[in-house]
């Protein structure tokens, strides 16, 4: 590369970079997962753009004759990146435990589809949840539970997408006596969602959990403590309502919606 390609792609970059912009104010409910996370895309955004400019710039050295390397075979562009892929967790069932969304026992290509849905869901999940619950992954079981871990503690993320059944949604209410505490705010436009916080089989340890109906279906998102530990769910109401605002995950929600991953149930957990 001559000195001139060379401030060429020193150039490209500096107005790359630009263009990007300042990085946006973050609500204070998405502060734990917003910075880490927006820094990586804005790196990979400007490393994207280094790259294509390189190519460039390689390429017509090589074209042109210069530069020590040989021109590639092929100019076909560069292959785009893997999707992320999250390994997942084998839980087993307890004794007597029936498996919601099970995957055993089914088709392969069913049970393909579903294994997919998941790794679209265990990284949106991970994009709307705090860095506190630590890394989303699939359980191997069930379409509909996943598991973040961090700092030795384990927390079950149930989330489900179900076709409604035609009944109304539980009463949001406060229950004082059982620490359950329940809100109501608007999601997105005409879509409005069920908040809990609620202690789960003791007073020491608390669940958070987000309940809405899209489409024809009803969403549930619950965070369950580490009870071992004695370790609440590590997010806030207000931190689950802004992380599925501001993910991905409402685009998981769109396909389960149009293509269903679970069947119809009598009653719905938290709905």
């Amino acid at each position: 590369m001559t000195d001139q390609d060379a401030l060429l792609v020193k150039d490209v970059m500096k107005r790359a970079a630009d263009a990007l912009g300042p990085l946006p104010d973050l609500v204070p409910g998405a502060v734990a997962r917003g910075g880490r996370r927006r820094a990586r895309t804005r790196l990979a955004l400007t490393a994207g753009a280094f790259g294509a400019v390189a190519l460039g710039v390689l390429g017509a050295a090589a074209l042109s004759g210069g530069g020590s390397g040989r021109a590639p075979a092929s100019g076909t562009g560069v292959a785009a990146a893997p999707a992320p892929y999250r390994t997942p967790v084998h839980v087993e069932p307890s004794p007597g435990e029936k498996v919601e969304g099970g995957l055993t026992g089914l088709p392969a290509g069913e049970r393909q589809r579903l294994e997919d849905f998941q790794q679209r869901a265990a990284v949106a999940l991970d994009e709307a949840l705090p860095d506190t619950v630590g890394t989303v992954r699939p359980v191997d079981s069930t379409v509909a539970r996943y598991q973040g871990e961090a700092d030795g503690n384990v927390f079950t993320v149930t989330f489900t997408v179900r076709p409604a059944d035609g009944r109304a949604a539980e009463a949001c209410r406060d229950v004082p006596e059982k620490r359950m505490s329940c809100v109501k705010a608007e999601l997105t436009e005409g879509v409005e969602a069920r908040l809990r916080r609620a202690a789960v089989n003791s007073l020491a340890t608390e669940s958070t959990s987000i309940a809405f109906e899209f489409g024809n279906s009803t969403v549930l998102i619950n965070v369950s403590p580490d009870e071992g530990k004695g370790v609440s769910a590590p997010v806030t109401v207000e931190q689950l309502l802004d992380g599925v605002r501001g993910s991905g995950l409402l685009d998981v929600v769109r396909y389960a919606d149009e293509h269903p991953v679970l069947q119809k149930q009598a009653s719905v957990q938290g709905g």
